[in-house]
C-alpha cells in the first residue's frame, strides 16, 4: 500500500495571507453586528454575557526520514487549519428565551487527524442538551508488526518494507444526550451514540503459507439510550436505564497479490509473505527453470465475508440514598442479552501441501448469544464521627452459548509428474462435503466483596484496613458436533475451574501541615488456582502519593506505584512486576515567568518458561527439554526461560515568559527514553520500540498587537530513533519540523 504525501504547497505564504484575511473579515463582521460594552470579561449582547475566541492558522511541515512512522505517530501535515474556536453565552438574569447557557467549542478542522466539535445548550429547569462530534484519522504502519523478516540468504530475497497489518482508518463518533426537567422530581434522559470506522487496511491469513489480505474495514456501532431519574424520597434517587447496542461488521477480505510469481503456464500464484528458501518457505527451491516451483504452497484466490450483526439490549436499575442518618447506600442491577449472527463464507483456491488441497470452502450461519447479569451493592455506615465501615459487594454472571451450522468442502488435486505429486498445476479431483452442526458453551460466575474500616484520628492522621474476597468459576465446554440437530444438543462436557482470591488491604494518610498531604496504600492478593499458566497466584501492590501546595501558584506532587506478581508452578515460574515513580513541580505565579517540570520512570518485567520449535536456539535453551511436549497438542520440544525487561524515562519541562503585558512565550522540551531487552527467537528481529529515544522540543510566542487580536507562532520538533539494528526493513528514524502561524481574536 503506497502512501503519497505533499509536504509543502507551491506558495504557502499566499495561502497564509488569504486565510488570515478571511479570518479577520469574518470575525470583524461578527464583532460589529450589534452594540456591546467592553467590561474586560466578555461582552454583553442581547441579554447574554458573551465570550468568544477564534484562531486560524497555517501549518508548515517538513519531514526527514520515515514518513510512515511520522504518520503513525503524528500525521500532522501542511495546510490551513481552524486551530481553536470557542463561544460561551450566559443569560445575564436567567431569563433567556430559548436557552440560558450556550457553549460551543471545536478544534482541528482543516486536515488534522483529530477534529472535535462540542455544543452544550441548556434552559434552567427545562432541558440540558449535549452534542459532540469527533473524527480520528488512525494511520498505522510500523513495519515491524507482523513482519516475516525475510532473510537476505533466501533465494529470492523479498523484504517486506511495510506492516502486513497496516491500517488507514477514519473513525467518526457522534454523541448526543438530552436531559428533560433536570431539577424536577422526575427527569427524563435520552441519548444516541454512533461510531463509524472505515477505510483500507491489511491483514494476513495462515493456511499452507501466510498471505497478505486486503482488509476493507467497515464497522458501525450505534447505541440508543433512554432513562428516568425519580427523586420522590428525600436524599434518594432511583434511576432506570434502557440501552440498545447495534453493531455491524461488514469488513471483507480478499487476496492481495503481493509476492506473486508466474508458473510455467504463465499463471501468477501468490506464495505469501514469508520467503525463506533455506527453511523451505514456501518451498525449496522456489524457482525451477526460471518459473515458480509448482510444488510450493500458493494461492490463486482467497475471499472471506462475514457480515456480523450484533444486537445487545441492556436494562439497568440504580439507586443511591442517604435517607437514613449515618447510612449511605448505592446499588445497581443490570441484565443484557446479546445476539450475534453471521452468514460466514470463505473460499480458497491454490495449494496447501500439507493436506494436498487445491480448493476448499467453508460456510454456514453462525449464531451466538451472550446473557449477562450483574449486581452491586455498597453501604457506608458512620459508626461515630471518626469511625466508619463500608462494604462493597459485586456479582457477575455471564454465559455464552453458540451454534455453527457449517458446510465445508475440500477438493484435492490429482497427482501429476514423476514421481506423482499434487502441485499448483494439478487438476481438481473429487470434492468431499462435510456438514457439521457445532455447539459451544462458556460461562463465568464472579462474587466479590470488599469490607473496610476507616478511622480518622484527627485532621492530621487517618487509617483504614480492609479485606477483599473474590471467587470466580469458569466453565468451558468442548465443542459438541451434533449429527442430528433435531435430536437436541447433549449436555456439555468440559472443564470447570474455580479460583478463590484473598486480599488484605491497609491504607494511611498523613497531613503534618495544611499544605502537605501523604497517602499510602498496600494490598496483597493470594489465589489458590489460576486460569492460565501466566495468571498470577500472588500479587502485591504498594502505592504512595504526596502533594505539597505551600501557596496557590505552587504545586509539588510525587507518586510511586509498585505491583509485583508471580506464579511458581514448576512448568511456568512466572514473574512479573510494574514499578512506576514520578513527580510534578508547577510554579506559575502572576509575575513575568513561570515554570513546570515533570519526570516519570517505569520499570516493567515479565519472565516465564516457554516452549518453542525452531532451528535457532537462544542462549539458555534446553533442547528437547519441554516437560509439556506432545506431538499432537504441544509440538514444541525446546524450553527456555523467556525474559522481558523494559525501562522507560519520561521528562518534560516548560518555561512560561511574560516579559511585557502583551507578549507571552513558552519554551519546552520533552524526552522519552526506552531501554529494554527480551528473548528473541529470530536473529533477524530488531529490538525496535524496546530501545528508542524520542525528543520533542517546542516553542511558542504570542503578541497582542491590538485589543482582542493577537498573532501567534508555534514550533514543534520531533525526533524518533531506535538504538538497535534495522533488520530487513526500512529504517524507522524520522525527524520533523512543524511550524504554525496563526491569528487569534478573543474577548
Amino acid at each position: 500500500m503506497k502512501r503519497t504525501r505533499i509536504l509543502s504547497p507551491r506558495n504557502p505564504w499566499l495561502t497564509l495571507i488569504f486565510v488570515l484575511a478571511a479570518a479577520m473579515g469574518a470575525v470583524a463582521q461578527s464583532d460589529t453586528s450589534s452594540p456591546s460594552s467592553d467590561t474586560g470579561e466578555g461582552k454583553e449582547l442581547g441579554g447574554y454575557q458573551v465570550h468568544q475566541s477564534v484562531e486560524f492558522g497555517y501549518r508548515f511541515t517538513g519531514i526527514t526520514g520515515s514518513s510512515q512512522v511520522f504518520d503513525t505517530f503524528l500525521n500532522q501535515h501542511t495546510g490551513p487549519r481552524l486551530l481553536e474556536q470557542t463561544l460561551s453565552m450566559q443569560s445575564v438574569n436567567g431569563a433567556g428565551v430559548l436557552f440560558d447557557d450556550l457553549n460551543v467549542s471545536s478544534f482541528g478542522w482543516g486536515g488534522d487527524p483529530e477534529n472535535v466539535g462540542r455544543v452544550r445548550v441548556s434552559k434552567f429547569k427545562w432541558y440540558d442538551l449535549n452534542f459532540q462530534f469527533r473524527r480520528d484519522r488512525n494511520f498505522f504502519d510500523y513495519d515491524l508488526l507482523a513482519n516475516p523478516l525475510n532473510p537476505p540468504t533466501s533465494n529470492p530475497f523479498v523484504p517486506v518494507l511495510f506492516s502486513p497489518h497496516q491500517m488507514d482508518i477514519t473513525r467518526r463518533m457522534y454523541d448526543t444526550d438530552l436531559r428533560l426537567l433536570p431539577d424536577s422530581k422526575v427527569t427524563i434522559r435520552l441519548g444516541y451514540s454512533r461510531n463509524r470506522s472505515e477505510g483500507p487496511s491489511l491483514s494476513s491469513f495462515h493456511e499452507g503459507t501466510d498471505v497478505l489480505l486486503n482488509q476493507l474495514w467497515n464497522v458501525t456501532s450505534e447505541v440508543f439510550r433512554i432513562g428516568f431519574d425519580v427523586k420522590v424520597l428525600p436524599k434518594t434517587t432511583i434511576s432506570y436505564d434502557q440501552f440498545v447496542d447495534l453493531d455491524r461488521n461488514d469488513t471483507d477480505y480478499t487476496l492481495n497479490p503481493f509476492i506473486s510469481f508466474p508458473l510455467a503456464t504463465g499463471q501468477l500464484a501468490t506464495v505469501g509473505l514469508p520467503i525463506n528458501s533455506v527453511a523451505g518457505q514456501p518451498c525449496t527451491p522456489v524457482f525451477r527453470n526460471g518459473f515458480l516451483n509448482a510444488g510450493c504452497n500458493g494461492y490463486f484466490a482467497y475471499t472471506r465475508n462475514q457480515a456480523v450483526r450484533t444486537t445487545t439490549p441492556t436494562e439497568a436499575l440504580t439507586f443511591q440514598s442517604s435517607y437514613f442518618r449515618r447510612l449511605n447506600l448505592v446499588g445497581r442491577v443490570t441484565y443484557s442479552s446479546g445476539d450475534l449472527s453471521s452468514p460466514y463464507s470463505e473460499f480458497f483456491q491454490g495449494l496447501v501441501t500439507r493436506t494436498k488441497e487445491r480448493q476448499f470452502t467453508f460456510s454456514g450461519p453462525v449464531s451466538n448469544r451472550r446473557v449477562a447479569a450483574t449486581a452491586s451493592l455498597g453501604a457506608t455506615v458512620e459508626l461515630t464521627k471518626r469511625l466508619q465501615v463500608s462494604d462493597d459487594f459485586r456479582y457477575d454472571n455471564w454465559r455464552l452459548p453458540g451454534l455453527w451450522d457449517s458446510i465445508g468442502t475440500s477438493t484435492l488435486g490429482v497427482p501429476v509428474g514423476t514421481p506423482p505429486r499434487v502441485t499448483l498445476l494439478s487438476p481438481l479431483d473429487g470434492t468431499t462435503i462435510t456438514p457439521a452442526f457445532t455447539a459451544n458453551f462458556m460461562s463465568q460466575k464472579l462474587f466479590s466483596n470488599l469490607i473496610q474500616l476507616e478511622f480518622t484520628a484527627s485532621k492530621r492522621f487517618g487509617v483504614r484496613v480492609g479485606y477483599r474476597f473474590r471467587h470466580r468459576r469458569l466453565f468451558k465446554a468442548e465443542p459438541e458436533v451434533v449429527t442430528d440437530p433435531e435430536a437436541g444438543i447433549p449436555e456439555f462436557e468440559g472443564d470447570t475451574l474455580e479460583v478463590n482470591e484473598h486480599s488484605p488491604l491497609f491504607g494511611i494518610w498523613l497531613r503534618p501541615i495544611d499544605a502537605l498531604r501523604i497517602n499510602a496504600e498496600v494490598e496483597a492478593t493470594t489465589a489458590d488456582n489460576s486460569f492460565t499458566r501466566i495468571s498470577p497466584r500472588h500479587q502485591q501492590n504498594y502505592r504512595v502519593r504526596a502533594r505539597y501546595a505551600p501557596v496557590r501558584w505552587a504545586n509539588l506532587s510525587a507518586s510511586a506505584n509498585i505491583w509485583e506478581a508471580s506464579n511458581s508452578e514448576t512448568d511456568t515460574n512466572f514473574r512479573q512486576h510494574y514499578r512506576n515513580y514520578g513527580f510534578i513541580a508547577s510554579l506559575l505565579p502572576k509575575g513575568p515567568a513561570g515554570f513546570d517540570v515533570s519526570y516519570n520512570y517505569t520499570d516493567s518485567l515479565q519472565n516465564a518458561l516457554i516452549c518453542f520449535n525452531d532451528t535457532f536456539t537462544p542462549a539458555g535453551t534446553i533442547v528437547n527439554g519441554c516437560p509439556t511436549f506432545d506431538a499432537a497438542d504441544n509440538p514444541n520440544p525446546n524450553q527456555v526461560y523467556s525474559t522481558y525487561v523494559n525501562n522507560t524515562h519520561y521528562f518534560s519541562a516548560a518555561v512560561v515568559l511574560r516579559p511585557v503585558k502583551r507578549v507571552s512565550a513558552r519554551l519546552g522540551y520533552g524526552l522519552t527514553s526506552v531501554d529494554g531487552t527480551t528473548t528473541l527467537l529470530n536473529p533477524l528481529q530488531p529490538f525496535g520500540p524496546l530501545r528508542f529515544t524520542y525528543h520533542q522540543p517546542l516553542a511558542s510566542v504570542s503578541y497582542e498587537f491590538v485589543k482582542y487580536w493577537s498573532v501567534n507562532a508555534y514550533w514543534n520538533y520531533d525526533q524518533y530513533s531506535e538504538a538497535s539494528f534495522v533488520g530487513p526493513t526500512f529504517p524507522r528514524y524520522f525527524h520533523d519540523n512543524r511550524t504554525v502561524l496563526s491569528l487569534k481574536y478573543a474577548f
